[in-house]
């Protein structure tokens, strides 16, 4: 069966997100042990620093996040996507050459100044798309960026214990420019004029009902989705993984979680056509309060990969459920504009949460993991109590929850 224009565009959009973000994730988790070749070798450094430098990109990334957005949706979303490509090949290269900690830092920062692929990626997936389908296709583009971070940790992992973090480098830019490549012969049709977003500000948009409250529950689940990474090398170990295979047993961790919070994410996206995404994310909130608390008890590497996996199915589609309903609360403001303003929300959660871990790690090891637990849980009990309300949200979306 023939895809119809938006199928296409959002299928072109799944393949790109799912390319770089896989590039990505050959590096990133491994970023403790290459803050190790490059000369800190007190543990609690280590920790401290992996936690700034995976967070540092995300959070200058959603800073941008809006600014972006906003060219895009007056320049085109394809030309600020290839700008954000081109970048992220430059900077990967500079980042194999690095001698110090801080040099990396310095590549790190220009990540997050200069990228912006993931709020691009909601835009042009969801600039066709019936609005009755954003749901599926935020879905879909989220469900390649998590897949990604199962398929990028395993292959970064073997080449990190076999050619080294620095020739990984190098391989994700090469990577980056297959998916500028891949771009470049892809011609979308335009949108619509009936379907083209009206203009409006930044102010208009923070005023929309409910939008502090999605804000606030953009931040709070990407910033659990994000807290793990840079505690794991000392959790794995402390549960007795040998450091000649500890790159691959956190990139095997992070693969299982990721396959099922992919599956989580595609199939709720799709569920919001019929049912209501307020009630789908109460309950993940829920299920994720009841797999994370766990893992802080864990004994055993096998205990804590199982709980990944459940942690992934019952939450993994958290951060969906809320760019859908915020992709549905503005559906009347520039489109990448918007996806920008709450990009930069999650991505604001996102990178605060390594730094957070990691300085935690001072007092508990598992500490974040009652922390997350504790936010996942107040989130879910804020939203029983009236965030969000049902009636925030399009009138075809409060009847296909009650159907």
């Amino acid at each position: 069966m023939s895809l119809v224009p938006w199928q296409r565009n959002v299928a072109v959009t799944v393949v790109v997100v799912f390319v770089v973000f896989t590039a990505f994730a050959f590096v990133i988790p491994f970023l403790p042990l290459y803050v190790r070749q490059l000369g800190v070798q007190d543990e609690r450094a280590v920790a401290l620093w992996a936690g700034v430098l995976i967070g540092v990109s995300p959070l200058l990334a959603g800073l941008m996040a809006p600014l972006w957005g906003r060219l895009a949706d007056r320049r085109g979303h394809r030309w600020m996507a290839a700008r954000a490509l081109l970048s992220y090949m430059v900077i990967l290269l500079l980042s194999a050459q690095v001698t110090n900690v801080w040099q990396l830092f310095g590549a790190r920062v220009g990540i997050g100044l200069f990228g912006g692929i993931g709020p691009l990626g909601l835009a042009m997936a969801t600039s066709l798309a019936p609005r009755e389908e954003t749901g599926r296709a935020v879905g879909l583009v989220q469900a390649a960026q998590i897949l990604a971070a199962a398929v990028g940790p395993v292959t970064g992992g073997y080449l990190a214990d076999t050619v080294g973090i620095r020739a990984t480098f190098v391989a994700t830019a090469i990577v980056c420019g297959l998916a500028l490549l891949l771009m470049g012969f892809y011609q979308p049709p335009p949108p619509g004029a009936a379907d083209a977003p009206a203009r409006g500000s930044f102010a208009a948009l923070l005023r929309l009902p409910a939008m502090p409250a999605m804000l606030a529950a953009l931040f709070l689940v990407n910033f659990v989705g994000r807290s793990f990474t840079p505690i794991l090398h000392l959790h794995l170990a402390e549960l007795g993984v040998k450091p000649k295979g500890l790159a691959s047993a956190i990139g095997l961790l992070i693969s299982v979680y990721s396959i099922a919070a992919a599956v989580s994410a595609t199939l709720l996206g799709k569920a919001t056509k019929s049912l209501s995404p307020r009630l789908l994310l109460l309950v993940t909130l829920v299920l994720g309060f009841l797999t994370v608390l766990p893992m802080a008890w864990a004994g055993r590497f096998s205990t804590l990969l199982v709980l990944a996996a459940l942690l992934g199915l019952g939450s993994g589609g958290s951060l969906t459920l809320c760019y859908t309903m915020g992709g549905l609360l503005a559906g009347t403001t520039e489109r990448a504009a918007a996806f920008g303003v709450f990009a930069m929300a999650a991505l604001a959660g996102g990178s605060i949460s390594p730094s957070v871990a990691g300085y935690l790690v001072r007092w508990d090891l598992r500490g974040i993991y009652y922390l997350d637990a504790a936010l996942l849980l107040g989130l879910a009990l804020a939203l029983m109590a009236g965030a969000l309300p049902a009636g925030a949200l399009p009138a075809a979306q409060q009847e296909g929850s009650r159907a």
